[in-house]
């Protein structure tokens, strides 16, 4: 990550604010001696992030992994599922993927573990699970939610771990969704009170289960949600349980980054305004019909519905027009799981993508401030779409090719992960063998 930043950085001197969106590096993927052959079934796809050194192929409904050395790991030879294709996305994670097949003599598929190694470990009584974050796990154990199941957690092995994070659930599933560890401190759902607390490492409760809604720190601070006679208001509590900001709001907000947060200002989420307001809950501007992203590196995109896209300073001033690339219309501020949407979007490594065409999952890679850093072309001189940078400063990009010595075809449209050179790296080429994989190990 240090590299992509350095990058960003030398670039972004160079640039120039309110200048014109051509991209400061234009990517034309290209092959070299160095780049590695990964064959994939005629109809697979490959996923846009590697995680733990893990690259992911769907083979729909099967998920197969192949590692950096363009090995399968788990193939054709081994077939499972990610399981809930909504809810589980078929990353690794601190060492670790749940994932789900059916096992000999059984009717229906169960949750087990597998590993980056290509070893696997079955879970026993396990009747609904969470992925897998960071080394850790959600559960439940239970033939019947009527009758109560219990919820907790569990490690990389499958050992049972946190029991003070542990509860009963009855007559509802309760929420199974995994947070992360941010600021040392860990949003978790008690299944039996139905409300959110947060945990240390440790497993340890830090702020008691009292919030019918709970979001990550972020600068010290993190927006929970009180609900009473169904009337829903969100405030921001401090990293001991204090209430630093009453709840005022009753759409979610922004967090905080760079000592401002984005709030609603509104009774639903198709009327409202917006500020930011700092630390105290001061506003810091007057509100306006405008949708406001968080801060980035001093700078923030805003939309005044289909009028206007744009980038702002610190000082509110705009520094860039973006309104002639993006249809502000569908331009959204929204991010994460569609069941559970976070207002504001933010820039990993100082970029991210942004789509200027459709409403697919590629693009062109952004700065914080507007600059187009990234964008591509293939060898026909199409547009081609990029996916956000993931390990090893790697960007999967799908191209046209010809004439290509290394392909069988003389005109392919393929997946390949590219540097930031434009040098491909893997290349995925479609065929009816080479990608079965090894022997899988079971473990105890």
């Amino acid at each position: 990550m240090k590299s992509i930043s350095s990058f960003i950085k030398a670039i972004a001197i160079s640039a120039t604010l309110c200048g014109s969106l051509s991209a400061q590096t234009v990517l034309k993927p290209h092959f070299t001696e160095q780049s590695k052959k990964i064959a994939i079934p005629k109809d697979a796809k490959v996923f846009p992030e590697i995680h733990n050194g893990m690259i992911a192929i769907s083979n729909y409904p099967q998920v197969y992994f192949v590692n950096l050395k363009g090995e399968y790991v788990f193939g054709s030879n081994f077939p499972f599922t990610r399981g809930n294709d909504y809810v589980h996305k078929p990353y690794f994670s601190g060492g670790a993927m749940m994932a789900w097949r059916t096992k000999p003599n059984d009717f229906a598929p169960s949750p087990f573990i597998v590993y980056p190694d290509g070893k696997y470990r079955d879970l026993n009584d396990i009747s609904s699970v969470s992925s897998f974050l960071d080394g850790y796990a959600l559960v439940q154990r239970g033939k019947s939610v009527i009758m109560g199941v219990k919820q907790g957690f569990i490690d990389k092995n499958g050992k049972d771990v946190f029991p003070k994070l542990t509860s009963t659930s009855k007559g509802t599933m309760g929420d199974m969704t995994i947070y992360p560890l941010v600021e040392k401190l860990r949003v978790y759902y008690n299944a039996e009170l139905k409300k959110y607390g947060y945990a240390d490492d440790k497993g340890n409760i830090a702020i008691k289960p009292q919030y019918d809604k709970a979001e990550n720190f972020s600068e010290g601070l993190a927006a929970v949600m009180i609900e009473e006679n169904y009337n829903k208001k969100w405030g921001f509590i401090d990293t001991k349980g204090k209430m630093v900001i009453p709840t005022t709001y009753k759409l979610k907000p922004g967090r905080f980054k760079e000592g401002l947060a984005a709030v609603r200002i509104g009774d639903n989420e198709s009327d409202y305004e917006m500020t930011y307001i700092d630390k105290t809950g001061k506003r810091m501007m007057e509100p306006k019909r405008w949708n406001l992203n968080e801060f980035n590196n001093g700078f923030a995109w805003v939309g005044t519905g289909c009028e206007k896209l744009y980038v702002i300073d610190k000082e509110f001033k705009e520094v860039r027009d973006l309104t002639k690339v993006f249809d502000a219309c569908y331009f959204t501020m929204l991010s994460g799981h569609v069941h559970n949407r976070s207002w504001g979007f933010d820039f990993p490594g100082g970029m991210r993508i942004m789509n200027q065409d459709d409403d697919s999952k590629t693009g062109d890679i952004f700065a914080p401030d507007g600059t187009m850093l990234f964008t591509a072309v293939d060898a026909k001189g199409n547009k081609v779409g990029l996916s956000n940078v993931t390990e090893g400063g790697l960007i999967l990009a799908q191209a046209s090719f010809l004439n290509e010595p290394k392909l069988k075809e003389k005109d392919v449209f393929m997946q390949v992960f590219i540097n930031q050179k434009g040098e491909i790296v893997y290349y995925f080429e479609k065929g009816v063998e080479g990608y079965e994989g090894g022997k899988n190990t079971q473990v105890k």
